[in-house]
């Protein structure tokens, strides 16, 4: 590896490592600097523009993403699966995945997903606008929940749980089990997995 190359190796590696700790906003060409002993002036020589060097570490991060397989025997199984890999892959790369949104490439992510998605629908023999209806609208399941429970996770404690106001409704139009199970915790695996069963369920009707 010449000087040159192993400079560049130096650079994207103390990229990723301030990402992955600080977010994506932690990047500043002078900190990477720091990072790898050169001046700021050598970091943009060796990798462009800021933009050009945050490419080039989601080139990285995305080609180290296992590849989404189908897992099961019947139709059903093995589009859950796939929906259950998408949203889990997301929850454990948010980096990754804020990343690709701040360079307008997050498409690149659920790219992945759309095409075993695509796949196991035509394995199970759905077509045209209705195999096209039902693989978006699990992409959208995923992401939909993906980005709440992203929000949950990040919210000062209180923020954004209806639970206490929960325990002050007394409306006799609403029955009394629902508002006592609301003032609980949501469940968001188990959420999930009934959102995406009541979808399954009339997708492969």
């Amino acid at each position: 590896m010449t000087d040159q190359s192993a400079s560049r190796r130096r650079i994207l590696d103390a990229t990723r490592r301030l990402i992955e700790a600080d977010g994506v906003e932690a990047v500043s060409m002078r900190k990477v600097a720091a990072e790898v002993g050169l001046a700021p002036t050598a970091i943009y020589w060796h990798v462009g523009s800021r933009e050009d060097l945050l490419s080039a570490v989601l080139d990285e991060m995305v080609a180290d993403l296992p590849p989404i397989e189908a897992r099961g025997t019947g139709a059903r199984d093995r589009i859950a699966s796939v929906a259950r890999a998408a949203r889990q892959e997301f929850l454990d790369q948010v980096t990754t995945l804020q990343l690709a949104t701040e360079l307008g490439r997050g498409n690149e992510l659920s790219f992945r997903t759309q095409v075993a998605l695509a796949r196991e629908m035509t394995a199970a023999g759905l077509e045209g606008a209705d195999a096209v209806a039902a693989l978006r609208s699990i992409l959208f399941l995923v992401g939909g929940f993906v980005v709440i429970e992203e929000q949950y996770r990040q919210r000062p404690p209180g923020e954004l749980a209806t639970r206490d106001l929960w325990a002050e409704v007394d409306d006799e139009d609403i029955a009394p089990a629902i508002r006592e199970a609301m003032t609980g915790p949501t469940d968001t695996d188990a959420l999930f997995t009934y959102s995406l069963d009541r979808l399954l369920d009339a997708v492969l009707a």
